[in-house]
């Protein structure tokens, strides 16, 4: 027999503010139960408002339920508070619904009203606020009961005593507490991941969120030795070359100080260097791509030489690149760690065609892939598209046409933006790479597509491949700035100012940051580095962790309050080396 599922209590409340951990914060976490019929509008209740609708609020999540069974394990965990209805914060207290039972999609009607399952509720700071207690936030969380939202079909009016009656089961979906599962447990379970961005009444936030989990996790499958550096620590180099490659951008040619042969790399990943810089208090590390394949003698950097910026300190900007540029000599001493990166292709692959997309430096990793999928000799159809403003900045362009000429299956193609002359080569396109670019040139959208460049390239290129249907796993990207596809934080188009040792002190785990969109938690996780977490948005504050030296920025402000000397790693990046208490 099917059990009786009901309204218990429909509780609302409008925001207030309190004091908490000596700030005022504006929430709307205190519901109270009303008797009657209550209207349920298309974003909330008559009488009922969320304070932050940065986080809070919106149609996929109208209305929180949460279940009234689950109050029975919250009395014996918490025996000397009383726990009136509403005190989680939902707008439903009902009885025979919960998240494994129910599927995202799921349709019910309610009194005159009818709704749709959407998410599980992942809860922020104010929960703690309104138990008054520290720790609610991670006994919440561990406890698994976290209840779900409620799209609102069709408005109407609702009352405790309610039947709830299922109108309409989603097909083809999941259970609403497998977006938990896949969220905070099993981010590498790729084919869980990719049942459930095909869940269509999955909220679009959702659906983006574990896209770029699919893309995690298959790079993680697709290159498991990525991860292990072939030496620890930083090695000592000598510069032998120095080569002039356009107006501002210069290959340094770097030969191991013991005269050791180099271990091979990865096509597209980078090496971390360590300078001594005259004027900088400290040793000062950035991380450059590979421009070149694996050699056994050698590592080619190339460097585009960033000046300062209007009112920028020299220390901000360009530090790195000039000294490459301006001071740094043939015989000179550089240290370096083991080459590293994710963003990397098997170039023994001879089914799978390739285009490779790349704006101004960012071609450096893509250069190095090219040139490997060359030197296989390998059938393997590759395309570069390659953007630049005019031929000024068009680097290793000899290099280039020589790779096209040479090799059949390899396809070149470069655009100027804006060209300060006319066009000199069948190669050379008028215009940016975007999506008629790519329709009039592919012969369909069946590739794996390598995207690096600035900012507003990469977000454009991402976006257009995603309009024409690509799927996500087969879009890898990295960005070469302080902004990412995934990150709205706006920057200059430089290379990344990554490559900063962050030292786990509790659990005694030194390891390089180095990737400039991926936030400290993501550092943590890869080094089984244990810090709770909850909304992975700077909302919920459940992993605040004490900073003990150095300093971060955020991709963007937090919500959650913070006392001095605190930090969230979930939104937290590191601008200089940092020492954490985890």
């Amino acid at each position: 027999m099917v059990p009786t599922m009901k309204i218990v209590s429909v509780n609302v409340g409008l925001p207030r503010t309190v004091q908490w951990k000596g700030k005022a914060v504006s929430t709307g976490i205190f519901k109270a139960p009303l008797s009657g019929r209550i209207h349920l509008r298309s974003l909330n209740f008559d009488g009922d408002r969320q304070a932050d609708l940065s986080v809070h609020g919106g149609p996929d999540k109208a209305a929180y339920v949460y279940a009234s069974e689950y109050y029975a394990y919250w009395r014996r965990e918490l025996p000397d508070m009383v726990l009136p209805w509403g005190i989680f914060g939902e707008n439903l207290t009902t009885e025979g619904l919960n998240e494994d039972a129910l599927q995202i999609g799921d349709r019910f009607r309610i009194g005159s009203a009818e709704v749709m399952v959407t998410q599980p509720r992942l809860p922020c700071f104010k929960l703690g606020l309104r138990f008054g207690r520290d720790d609610m936030l991670k006994r919440f969380l561990a406890s698994g009961r976290l209840g779900f939202y409620f799209r609102v079909v069709a408005e109407g009016e609702i009352a405790a005593g309610d039947e709830v009656l299922l109108i309409e089961r989603a097909k083809d979906s999941l259970a609403v507490s497998e977006i938990t599962r896949l969220y905070a447990r099993d981010k590498d379970d790729l084919e869980g991941l990719q049942r459930m961005v095909h869940v269509a009444a999955l909220p679009d936030d959702w659906r983006d969120f574990f896209k770029e989990q699919i893309q995690r996790a298959g790079a993680h499958v697709r290159q498991p030795t990525a991860q292990r550096p072939a030496w620890t620590d930083f090695r000592p180099f000598i510069l032998r070359a120095k080569l002039r490659e356009s107006e501002d951008v210069s290959s340094f040619h770097l030969v191991p100080e013991d005269g050791q042969p180099l271990p091979p790399y990865l096509p597209g990943q980078f090496l971390t260097v360590r300078l001594a810089v005259p004027g900088a208090e400290r040793p000062v590390v950035r991380s450059y791509s590979l421009s070149d394949t694996a050699q056994s003698d050698h590592y080619r950097l190339t460097i585009r030489r960033i000046g300062s910026r209007t009112g920028e300190p020299q220390v901000k900007a360009g530090l790195a690149s000039t000294h490459f540029h301006d001071r740094l000599a043939v015989g000179d001493r550089i240290e370096a760690k083991a080459p590293a990166g994710a963003f990397t292709i098997d170039v023994r692959q001879q089914d799978q065609p390739v285009v490779l997309i790349g704006g101004g430096i960012g071609i450096t990793p893509l250069l190095g892939m090219l040139i490997g999928i060359a030197a296989a000799q390998a059938p393997r159809e590759a395309w570069l598209l390659y953007g630049v403003r005019d031929d000024r900045d068009h680097i290793m362009r000899t290099q280039l046409e020589t790779i096209a000429r040479t090799h059949a299956n390899v396809r070149l193609r470069v655009f100027y933006s804006r060209p300060a002359r006319a066009m000199d080569g069948p190669d050379i396109q008028v215009g940016h790479i975007d999506l008629d670019a790519m329709k009039r040139l592919l012969p369909s959208n069946a590739y794996d597509f390598y995207v690096c460049g600035p900012p507003a390239m990469m977000e454009s290129v991402t976006r257009d491949l995603q309009a024409w249907g690509v799927p996500t796993d087969r879009v890898h990207t990295e960005a070469f700035g302080p902004a990412t596809v995934k990150q709205a934080v706006r920057g200059p188009t430089a290379q990344p100012d990554c490559g900063f040792d962050v030292t786990f002190e509790r659990s005694g785990v030194t390891a390089q940051w180095s990737r400039c969109e991926s936030p400290l938690l993501e550092l943590a996780e890869e080094h089984s580095v244990a810090i709770d977490f909850g909304c992975r948005a700077g909302s919920c504050g459940t992993c605040v962790t004490r900073l003990l030296s150095g300093s971060v920025r955020y991709l963007h402000q937090p919500n959650a309050p913070l006392e001095a000397g605190e930090i969230l790693p979930c939104i937290a990046v590191p601008v200089e080396p940092l020492s954490l208490d985890a």
